[in-house]
């Protein structure tokens, strides 16, 4: 039974999420787990056949012989249903992740494969591997019990048996019969567990967090699937969100553009939390907060651009020399060397998110007024600096565009909180006259950076945060944007040099900010041209990947936190169009949040939420 090597690479878009807000795993079409970090995200995985179909572990269930599937996620929830069409019956396979509620005992994941009709005859196979060990640990098997060293333990109600360096069980699933498999960190259980109720509670936990959205048009259903995704990727203990499940997955498929993802940006977390927040989901904001107030009291306001899910800053970067990578793109990475750039756009970010906060009835801690000046005075000595930019490319640090458009932000969030300050409002004009000055390229676009003339995404959102933006060079821009990074429907970061050989796909984050710019310009036709295109870029169940490439299909760490954030945003500014046209769009972040539709109700701190 054992088909290491033989099964090919599954395409990223073959696989669904499930998490319990600790760890995660993916699962393939075919019903086998290539990829789970079971403890915590950032965690050696379990199983990672992902990233090497011969050496990496898996966990397969599925039917022996022929077989079609379809699945879906249960409604509002992160339980996975994939059903197994053969020529003997149907079988439905419901796998999930126990959170807390499943209470201090509980397995880390559970798969629970039922007989609809028929009789069919299934296969599992378990082969789990101890982080990126050189090889498999031999597995212990004993009254439906699977251990070995370093790896989780399995408890299921089926008898297997030793297959190579794996365990192997068989067995005929009738209508009405069911099998339940459960992994565990820990210490097994004398008999496996309730598998139908645990399901019951995680399902009842995700619905009751969803009850809680703030939107009730028609794409709400769409947009809960991309809020749970947020959810999903959001590591409970601390409140940190990962930029994505996985590390290593490539943006060429066989480069070198491979990198772990599976750490906490603070942009990509204040953007996700902004969305949530105007989503409706406040709780998690809340322990975001937290989180951020943690590292700048510890970091004395100077933040690094990543974490990890606990904090710390060391995230030192390890090459996993002897696996090949998904589809042979090798380096397989561990850490991320990143987290030692300075990137300045994250103290915009937090000052921006600190300021949302505040407008929707929150009272900042006295700590957090001391951390958002420190901030702020930062940005106000630094801002006219080179940094490394929100891409993290491995050359020489630039005057970048997007910097002081969110040292600005910085800035002009930090008088708005704690008052006018001589030093910040000088500073504030003073990027404002920089960027709309110099800072316009003699074609009358924004560069990527000052004296540059290339383009970039990132100059997109410029408007979105509020900046007094020169709207000639702005629509310009735009164009540019459109003629030189443009590919259809999707959008090139950028497409100048970064000090790394090979190339990338289109970015989808970049595809959803030109949707937004083009609402702010008024090109609402446009934009709902562009938007109807990504939303159908969806796989099905609803995920989306990093980068797309030109043929079609998904490239980069998946699912990916700012792929869904851009969905989200872009779906809720056209709610805002349709509304009040192109007034409704303008203005900040917390200025867009407070703007209630027919559709959508401002969300209030202190409220249910």
């Amino acid at each position: 039974m054992t088909d290491a090597g033989e099964r090919p690479y599954q395409p990223i878009e073959a696989y669904a999420l499930l998490s319990n807000c600790e760890g995660c795993a993916l699962v393939a079409r075919d019903g086998s787990i290539d990829w789970a970090c079971l403890e915590r995200f950032d965690a050696d995985p379990a199983f990672s056949r992902l990233l090497d179909r011969r050496r990496g572990g898996h966990f397969s269930i599925r039917p022996e012989g022929r077989y079609e599937t379809t699945r879906q996620y249960l409604s509002r929830s992160n339980i996975l249903e994939t059903t197994f069409t053969t020529p003997d019956g149907f079988v439905t396979l419901h796998d999930f992740m126990v959170g807390p509620e499943g209470g201090p005992d509980r397995p880390r994941l559970v798969r629970h494969v039922s007989g609809v009709s028929g009789r069919v005859p299934m296969a599992v196979a378990y082969r789990p591997l101890a982080g990126f060990a050189e090889a498999v640990a031999p597995p212990e098997i004993a009254d439906g019990r699977v251990t070995a060293p370093g790896c989780p333990g399995l408890v299921a109600d089926v008898e297997f048996v030793r297959d190579g360096t794996g365990a192997a069980a068989r067995f005929v699933l009738e209508g009405g019969q069911a099998r339940s498999f459960s992994l565990y960190g820990d210490a097994l259980p004398d008999a496996p567990p309730a598998a139908r109720d645990l399901m019951e509670r995680t399902r009842s936990a995700w619905v009751l967090w969803t009850q809680d959205a703030a939107y009730t048009g028609p794409l709400a259903d769409e947009l809960i699937r991309s809020a749970l995704v947020l959810k999903a990727l959001t590591y409970a203990p601390t409140g940190a969100m990962v930029a994505a499940a996985t590390t290593s997955l490539p943006e060429e498929i066989g480069g070198i553009r491979n990198w772990d993802y599976r750490f906490c940006w603070i942009r990509d977390a204040c953007l996700s939390f902004y969305v949530l927040k105007k989503f409706g989901m406040l709780r998690e904001a809340e322990a975001f907060f937290g989180f951020v107030a943690e590292l700048c009291a510890r970091a004395k306001g100077r933040l690094r651009p990543l974490y990890s899910v606990s904090g710390e800053a060391d995230l030192t970067e390890a090459t996993i020399a002897h696996f090949e990578g998904w589809r042979g793109s090798a380096p397989v990475r561990a850490g991320n060397e990143a987290a030692e750039q300075h990137q300045a756009d994250a103290y915009g970010q937090v000052l921006d998110l600190l300021y949302l906060y505040t407008r929707l009835g929150g009272t900042l801690p006295d700590a957090m007024h001391g951390h958002g000046a420190r901030l702020a005075d930062i940005s106000a000595a630094h801002w006219h600096r080179p940094d490394a930019g929100l891409w993290e490319p491995r050359k020489p640090e630039q005057r970048y565009l997007h910097a002081a458009i969110m040292n600005w932000v910085a800035l002009d969030r930090a008088i708005r909180l704690f008052g006018p300050r001589e030093t910040w409002c000088r500073e504030r004009d003073r990027i404002v006259a920089c960027v709309n000055g110099p800072g316009i390229h003699r074609d009358g676009y924004y560069p990527q950076y000052l004296g540059g003339d290339d383009v970039d995404a990132a100059l997109l959102m410029a408007p979105m945060v509020g900046f007094p933006v020169d709207e000639a060079a702005f629509a310009r821009t735009v164009d540019v944007v459109i003629e030189r990074l443009g590919h259809g429907h999707l959008v090139y970061r950028y497409r100048n040099g970064d000090g790394l050989p090979g190339h990338e796909g289109t970015f989808l984050l970049c595809a959803f900010w030109l949707v937004d710019a083009l609402l702010w310009l008024g090109r609402d036709a446009e934009a709902r041209l562009r938007f109807n295109a990504l939303r159908a870029l969806q796989n099905d169940v609803g995920l989306y990947a990093e980068e797309v490439a030109p043929d079609g299909a998904f490239l980069g760490n998946f699912p990916q936190a700012f792929s869904h954030l851009g969905f989200i945003h872009s779906a809720l500014m056209l709610d805002l169009f349709d509304h009040g046209g192109r007034a409704a769009v303008q203005g900040t972040y917390a200025d867009r949040s407070l703007r209630e539709t027919a559709l959508r109700r401002s969300p209030t701190l202190g409220g249910p939420a």
